[in-house]
């Protein structure tokens, strides 16, 4: 495990309690609504009825039902955290709405999946923390089957440096969120790309389609 990814995995066990609310907490700030921007993520998986879809940093698994309304009972899930706390959260909160999901402990540079075993795959959020962003980048691309979707989202700066109050003063709190969007980071045959800015325009999002490996 890479150095900053031991030290989220802390972080991140420590405040798995008070994730959502901080959450919440961001949205007021930012006064968006933190579930519709959520789902134009979601949306822009392109999911169909019975998919097998991939969370890398599911966290307490704010998106799964979301994901689940697009694809149905028959689809499959898979949440991937690196914090057994956040995913023991997810958990309880898949119970409480009754949807299931297959939850892993494992980290973003070495996802434990076979290639090509996912339908899509979804980053909503800590792409700035980790330690190998290429890898992560590359092997969410690796597990997604050609022609599909992968997408990326986290906080971040646009390029011109135009940012809101209530954006600017979040960053200060945590400032790995300035980094520009790590489009130059996708690899090669990553087809499509695509970036647009979300959540009050303090966050990007970058989709691509999988194309065939060099």
């Amino acid at each position: 495990m890479y150095e900053k990814e031991t030290r989220s995995q802390a972080h991140y066990q420590r405040r798995a309690r008070l994730y959502d609310w901080a959450n919440r907490l961001s949205s007021l700030v930012r006064g968006i609504s933190g579930m519709k921007e959520r789902r134009k993520a979601v949306e822009r998986l392109e999911l169909r009825q019975g998919a097998r879809v991939l969370e890398v940093s599911v966290g307490t698994g704010t998106n799964l039902p979301l994901i689940t309304e697009r694809t149905g009972p028959s689809g499959h899930l898979v949440g991937l955290d690196i914090a057994p706390n956040m995913l023991r959260s997810c958990r309880r909160k898949l119970n409480d709405h009754g949807f299931t999901a297959d939850l892993v402990v494992g980290e973003a540079a070495h996802l434990p999946f076979a290639d090509n075993a996912f339908d899509a795959v979804l980053h909503h959020g800590g792409l700035a923390e980790f330690g190998d962003k290429p890898q992560a980048l590359a092997e969410m691309l690796r597990v997604t089957q050609s022609g599909k979707k992968v997408v990326v989202c986290d906080a971040g700066v646009p390029a011109d440096g135009k940012l809101s109050l209530p954006n600017r003063l979040l960053l200060n709190f945590q400032p790995e969120y300035r980094q520009h969007p790590p489009t130059d980071l996708l690899p090669s045959h990553a087809r499509d790309v695509r970036l647009s800015w979300f959540h009050g325009g303090g966050w990007y999002m970058i989709e691509c389609t999988k194309g065939e490996s060099p």
